[in-house]
């Protein structure tokens, strides 16, 4: 791999002389071919006659070709040497960027590739104990290690594929000029890879390891991607992966190997689904030949795979494979949707036929020796989806008919599937059941956005489709709590936390236009009602994960909400201070929802309980930061005073974040102790705590705008939360008497 040192300081001038050069030559040849035809051949025409002027000429226009070969190899070097130097320059301008990063930071980049913490605060015991300072510099300098491979790799596969083209010889034994000449090291790299892909037998080592290169190289590039997947083929693509993931029994592979092959598992997933994308915006229609790819994979999804065919005879379907790869990266919205379908039909003839998705999936398929995979297709479909909101809010909005009978693809995933439990159906030791890939799915669909992103600012506004598809999940599991399965509840945590302003309407006693005013919004509404509001939170605060992402979601909305109205008293017709105790009352609401949910679990409290729900927060806190970043809600925005710049916000979204920092070093510490932000141990924590963020939220807003009485509104909002913690348990008493459980209040 090319080393930190040599493209730190690599010299690119001579390489961009050297393009020069080359992209100088066409014209050259070209008038020497003009010169050749003037001085010579005109010359002779006319003067000479016979078999020998006949013979001659022939050879004289063999020389014209000639010239116009070399100049079209010249003009192919020229663009190759071209793209390679922009390759190089790129590579080396961003290991720059970062070796600068680095300086700044107070970390050492050693020329092997080691990053070292030297910050002089890890020397100084106060500091290096302040909560979050080694979390913080782990992830800062792990980020600084990954960035630092992916450029190395970059500039590694650039120097090799530039060399490669260079040194090939497509001419063999023929003495002329060369015009099929690459112009693009995506070329070269993409024939590189189909290659290895093409290759009969298994692949040795250091085959996988190049493979690995090209494909972590060129994973996000459409223009590989689309030539990779055209030269190798869907079937050819499936039965590959299938080898390589299930090589010979009685192999064993090292603990690096087998990282490895899933590090491959997800280069070429991404690779493929870039290249199921490749022509999105292509003139004149999809490209016939992705479309083929593509409809080859749908066909191949029909048979059955298998690597070792002397030691089983029974390998995994294409549709395994497929779902399997499908779990990475981004893929074709119009794909997806005819995958969901064939693979529904699948299931659905599958159980006429008396089989439930265990059993048609499952024995006698058996992953492979690398145990890399997932037996349950349904799984990494949904991920897919998760990974594409446009292809899983369609796709849930619809429905597949199979023989003669409508399928509704939402009550079908949701409510009538049985899923497979285990690993091995899944893929993933931790969340051994499809239900948390579901999650993925619905989370793409109501909130517009990648599951494993974080909302922004620019995420637009919900729209009439994905509002719908909230209120029917918000209902559903509100009628049945059993739908929110285990694993899907940090899902459905966070598609709560980004219908904040529409679930603070549902609850507002006010159910005026004003409720439009105290809780803005833009888009579509979804409209709950109180009752399923209440019952969806109770049923989410129960776990860890649910029960942190509407913390934190709402923690970081209503922040925002309340430095909103006191820069913009004109947003209520009415006075601020009646908005005020609207919010924290309703505020107070939410918290007390999921207080109860977590009271009444049946993970119920102590030291190992709290240390669940800490350990929930601390995960959740990247999500929440992204939920700072949307101000007063997803796609809502609004025109800060002069006074205060023109940033959404104001100084909200920093002040915020600040706080939801605190709330989450809050509940890591242990809450058997004085923490002014808890996870909610107890009932009576879980108020407090929800006062604490509304009033620092307050006196932070207020101070920066000069504003008075926060003594006062101290008084004010305390007594607001009051009053929605007591809303909330009456709610329980009034429709949720099947929430309660065995948790200790």
């Amino acid at each position: 791999m090319v080393s930190i040192p040599y493209l730190d300081k690599a010299d690119l001038g001579p390489l961009a002389d050297a393009a020069a050069s080359w992209k100088a030559l066409p014209a050259k040849y070209d008038a020497l071919q003009r010169e050749f035809e003037q001085r010579v051949i005109n010359h002779l025409k006319g003067h000479w006659e016979g078999d020998a002027a006949e013979a001659a000429f022939v050879t004289m226009g063999k020389a014209r070709t000639e010239y116009e070969n070399a100049a079209t190899e010249a003009e192919r070097i020229a663009k190759l040497l071209l793209d390679a130097h922009g390759e190089f320059a790129a590579s080396q301008k961003q290991l720059h960027a970062l070796l600068d990063e680095a300086r700044n930071d107070h970390y050492k980049v050693y020329d092997d590739g080691r990053v070292e913490d030297v910050d002089p605060r890890q020397d100084s015991p106060t500091a290096s104990a302040s909560p979050g300072l080694a979390e913080e510099r782990k992830k800062k300098l792990d980020s600084l290690v990954s960035r630092l491979t992916r450029v190395l790799e970059l500039a590694t596969a650039a120097d090799e594929a530039a060399s490669s083209a260079l040194e090939r010889d497509a001419n063999g034994d023929s003495q002329s000029f060369n015009t099929s000449v690459y112009t693009t090291l995506d070329s070269v790299e993409a024939d590189q890879a189909a290659a290895l892909m093409n290759k009969k037998g298994r692949l040795s080592e250091a085959e996988i390891t190049k493979l690995n290169l090209l494909l972590s190289a060129n994973k996000n590039d459409p223009e590989f991607s689309r030539d990779f997947a055209v030269k190798t083929g869907g079937e050819n693509t499936l039965s590959k992966y299938n080898e390589l993931m299930s090589p010979p029994a009685g192999t064993t592979l090292s603990k690096a190997q087998l990282a490895q092959l899933k590090e491959l598992k997800a280069n070429l997933g991404t690779t493929i689904g870039t290249a199921t994308t490749s022509d999105d915006h292509r003139k004149g229609g999809p490209d016939p030949e992705i479309t083929k790819f593509q409809n080859d994979l749908l066909k191949a999804g029909q048979r059955d795979f298998n690597a070792n065919p002397t030691e089983s005879p029974y390998g995994l379907s294409g549709y395994q494979l497929t779902s399997s790869l499908m779990s990475e990266g981004k893929w074709d919205k119009d794909f997806l949707q005819d995958y969901g379908d064939a693979l529904i039909t699948a299931e659905k003839n599958g159980a006429n036929a008396g089989q439930n998705p265990d059993a048609y999936w499952g024995y006698p398929r058996t992953l492979g020796t690398t145990n890399i995979g997932a037996l349950d297709p349904m799984a990494g479909y949904m991920d897919a989806l998760g990974h594409n909101p446009a292809a899983s809010t369609e796709f849930f909005g619809s429905e597949t008919s199979v023989n003669g009978e409508k399928v509704d693809h939402y009550d079908y995933l949701m409510k009538d599937r049985h899923w497979p439990e285990g690993a091995g159906y899944t893929g993933d030791d931790k969340n051994p059941n499809g239900y948390n890939n579901l999650g993925h799915a619905l989370e793409s669909a109501v909130t517009g956005h990648s599951y494993d992103s974080s909302p922004s600012a620019d995420t637009p506004a919900h729209n009439e489709q994905q509002a719908a598809l909230m209120e029917k999940v918000v209902h559903d599991v509100s009628k049945d709590d059993g739908l929110a399965h285990d694993g899907m509840h940090d899902s459905l945590g966070r598609m709560a936390g980004e219908y904040m302003p529409d679930i603070h309407q549902s609850l507002t006693n006010d159910q005026s236009d004003n409720k439009g005013e105290f809780y803005p919004l833009s888009g579509t509404r979804a409209v709950f009602l109180e009752q399923d509001t209440s019952r969806f939170l109770m049923t989410v605060g129960k776990d860890p994960d649910g029960y942190a992402a509407v913390n934190l979601g709402e923690s970081a909305y209503t922040s925002n909400l309340i430095d909103y109205h006191l820069q913009h008293p004109e947003a209520f017709k009415g006075s601020t201070d009646t908005a005020l105790r609207e919010i924290a009352r309703s505020s107070g609401e939410v918290q007390g929802s999921i207080a109860i949910g977590r009271r009444e679990s049946d993970i119920g409290t102590g030291v190992e309980a709290d240390k669940s729900y800490n350990d929930a927060m601390g995960r959740a806190g990247s999500y929440a930061a992204g939920i700072v970043g949307t101000g007063i809600g997803v796609g809502t925005s609004f025109i800060a005073t002069p006074a205060v710049g023109a940033g959404v916000g104001g100084i909200a979204t920093t002040v915020t974040g600040d706080l939801i920092n605190q709330i989450v070093q809050g509940s890591e510490r242990d809450t058997l102790g004085d923490t002014v932000y808890s996870s909610g141990a107890d009932w009576e924590n879980s108020k407090h705590s929800t006062t604490a963020v509304l009033q620092d939220a307050y006196q932070n807003s207020a101070e920066a705008q000069g504003k008075g009485d926060v003594a006062d509104y101290n008084n004010i909002l305390a007594n607001e939360v009051e009053q929605g913690f007591q809303s909330a348990e009456s709610n329980l008493d009034g429709y949720g008497q099947d929430k309660k459980g065995t948790g200790q209040g």
